[in-house]
């Protein structure tokens, strides 16, 4: 089964074939139950008090049918969109070891990593950097410092949705690691002149179910309650979706976290979203 998350109607279209149910089944239990719904301000938290059993007796589903895979979409500032379909989306360490176009940009620099004993290693002019001596900075966490969970792995949000700009703004405009390194450095250019050439992009892109963790949940659950979760969470969006324009505050978006030497191949990549700042809001918008 595939969750397809790009829009209201493809969650109808994903949500009526896991149920083994019909999209007006799913619609009319949505329109009766989304001011409930929306008031109970779901959250990774709150997702298993959803009555997922009343959701199943009002469709007339007897059995989830489990889900194979799903589209997830990732935010990433590019200079050129076009290398996301050539590169893919990477793990850290293979982002900066490999021939992407940041690792390029950070070689210009003098800067050149080494993925060693689970650890990313760098150098500047291929001198070991010290980073203990550096600006206070999270590259001890970022490049899997012994005290640290070697967070190398590629985040991602379940549904396409507007974004409020704090919560955002560290992926927007350069990468996170740019911005890393230019606090270490206290150089600003470092991350400011390759957010220059850049845009925000949200990439959407299809992903095993076995490759993914939910947020706020042990990564050790099975594949069969990420599917219970996953329709909780397709269900509150639908309640969202049929309300926009009418709440002032945002829908919870679950972030997925891609297992931790999982790379996204560029043919997994399904579509493309410019994203746009406006005010404190960043929305996306189809390229």
């Amino acid at each position: 089964m595939y969750l397809n998350t790009l829009g209201k109607n493809e969650l109808y279209q994903s949500l009526a074939k896991i149920m083994d149910t019909t999209e007006s089944c799913i619609k009319q239990y949505i329109f009766k139950n989304k001011d409930d719904i929306i008031d109970y301000h779901y959250d990774d938290i709150s997702i298993t008090s959803m009555d997922l059993h009343g959701f199943m007796k009002y469709v007339g589903c007897k059995k989830i049918k489990q889900i194979d895979k799903v589209i997830l979409h990732h935010i990433t500032p590019r200079k050129d969109i076009t290398a996301v379909y050539k590169e893919g989306l990477l793990t850290l360490s293979d982002t900066l070891t490999t021939d992407t176009v940041l690792a390029a940009y950070l070689r210009k620099l003098g800067f050149t990593f080494e993925f060693i004993d689970n650890h990313i290693l760098m150098k500047r002019n291929g001198e070991i950097v010290n980073i203990s001596k550096l600006n206070p900075s999270n590259l001890h966490v970022r490049f899997g410092d012994n005290c640290t969970v070697n967070d190398f792995n590629v985040n991602a949000y379940l549904f396409v949705n507007e974004f409020e700009l704090h919560r955002v703004r560290g992926w927007l405009g350069s990468p996170e690691i740019l911005k890393s390194i230019a606090s270490a450095y206290g150089k600003i250019s470092i991350a400011d002149d390759y957010a220059d050439q850049c845009k925000n992009y949200l990439v959407s892109f299809e992903v095993s179910i076995s490759k993914i963790d939910l947020e706020g949940f042990s990564p050790e659950i099975d594949n069969m309650y990420k599917t219970e979760l996953l329709v909780r969470f397709a269900i509150m969006a639908l309640a969202y979706y049929e309300t926009r324009g009418q709440i002032i505050f945002p829908m919870y978006n679950p972030v997925i976290y891609l297992k931790r030497n999982y790379n996204v191949s560029g043919d997994d990549v399904c579509r493309v979203w410019e994203l746009v700042v406006r005010a404190n809001t960043v929305y996306p918008k189809e390229k």
